[in-house]
């Protein structure tokens, strides 16, 4: 079966994320039209696979610039009817309490300074028995052998760990005033107080050969380790490194990534699931 036609304007990490975020959100609603709320929407992409589900799902988003990506989204869709976006604070949302069944958020607390306010905020707009499914962490994207015939063994790790260190740097800038909590999204829900506390992993392997989405999501997790020193990851990364992505993602190099017969995607991204109690 082909994808929807309006899948086609989605991103190519968001198409890519697709094949991960869809049984995840599967499992999430095991079949139940629930009302959602997807906290920090972004472009709409994960608003519209709940939507997928059968479900009925508002999206808030801070940046108006997304909301209006989404709405253009959502046009090109047969989900008008069960899916709006609009402008929201995750900290301070707009809706009274027990209007929800399921609070999703994606790739959004941790760029919120005071994460447990946040949480509870969310819980508060909970229905009693109501969910809140934080997508946070995983599983990095993985793809090289430990060996690949050029440079130092281990690109790969240190391409993690440059993740890793451009990660750290990147929230110290964006929030100077975070709330420290150094624990893990699990116990955030449980210091929030939400009860029956799960996880799950969703992964994704490819092999090849890779379809044109796939290869342009696999080149791209290597060619941002080549941007400036105002890209993701500067000059975290050695010469030698650098010389060798510049290798791999080369077309007329011998050791041209999609032309590895041992090119082995994998990818994964983790939910943590709490209960409202009462």
């Amino acid at each position: 079966m082909s994808e929807p036609s309006y899948r086609q304007h989605l991103s190519t990490h968001d198409r890519i994320e697709h094949g991960i975020i869809a049984p995840m959100v599967a499992w999430l609603t095991a079949g139940q039209p629930l009302h959602v709320l997807d906290a920090g929407c972004g472009k709409g992409a994960p608003a519209l696979v709940f939507a997928e589900q059968g479900c009925t799902v508002t999206g808030i988003d801070a940046d108006a610039g997304e909301v209006e990506i989404a709405r253009q989204l959502l046009a090109q869709t047969p989900f008008s009817n069960s899916v709006s976006f609009q402008q929201g604070d995750v900290l301070h949302p707009n809706f009274p309490n027990a209007s929800f069944d399921l609070v999703w958020t994606s790739y959004v607390l941790h760029h919120v300074a005071d994460k447990l306010a946040a949480v509870r905020e969310l819980q508060r707009i909970l229905k009693p028995g109501g969910r809140l499914a934080i997508r946070e962490d995983g599983l990095p994207v993985q793809m090289l052998p430990f060996r690949i015939g050029i440079g130092a063994p281990g690109l790969q790790n240190r391409l993690h760990a440059a993740d890793d260190l451009w990660f750290s740097r990147m929230l110290a800038d964006t929030l100077p005033d975070e709330v420290d909590y150094p624990y893990g999204w699990a116990q955030l829900l449980i210091d929030a107080g939400f009860a029956d506390i799960t996880a799950r992993t969703f992964t994704l392997d490819l092999l090849p050969p890779f379809d044109p989405v796939q290869s342009e999501f696999a080149l791209d997790r290597l060619r941002r380790a080549l941007k400036s020193d105002a890209g993701p990851y500067g000059p975290i990364l050695s010469d030698d490194d650098r010389a060798a992505v510049q290798t791999l993602v080369d077309p007329a190099s011998p050791h041209y990534l999609l032309n590895r017969a041992d090119l082995h995607l994998r990818y994964g991204l983790s939910v943590y699931v709490g209960t409202k109690i009462g």
